[in-house]
């Protein structure tokens, strides 16, 4: 099994009353990546990050990461205010894999070809 973390973005607000360091909270709304919604990651220290350039490529942790990782960047995430979504999904085929570590699998997105 494989596991997905999506949470809200952060987005910047101005009230002239909180200081400095709060004009950023998440927004509840526009769920993607956890990395890529702005959120604290402290607890992904010690992940590997491989040198990847696709862009269409998307994280996945697997059962060992979700234990060592996952459950504990998940806790992060909300401990910040985020909105989470945890997605699983079974073990994909060979051809989606683009990168595979005993904590994550890199994976390009389904082929829309239909035939």
């Amino acid at each position: 099994m494989l596991y997905r973390i999506l949470a809200d973005t952060i987005t910047g607000w101005v009230d002239a009353d909180a200081p400095r360091e709060d004009a950023a909270r998440p927004s509840g709304t526009g769920l993607r990546g956890a990395w890529a919604s702005g959120g604290p990651c402290a607890t992904l220290d010690g992940l590997p990050l491989p040198p990847l350039t696709n862009r269409r490529v998307r994280f996945w942790y697997t059962e060992e990461g979700w234990r060592a990782y996952g459950l504990a960047h998940c806790g992060e995430l909300r401990a910040a205010g985020h909105t989470v979504r945890v997605i699983r999904a079974k073990n994909p085929s060979g051809s989606r894999v683009a990168y595979r570590d005993r904590y994550q699998v890199a994976l390009l997105p389904p082929s829309s070809r239909k035939g």
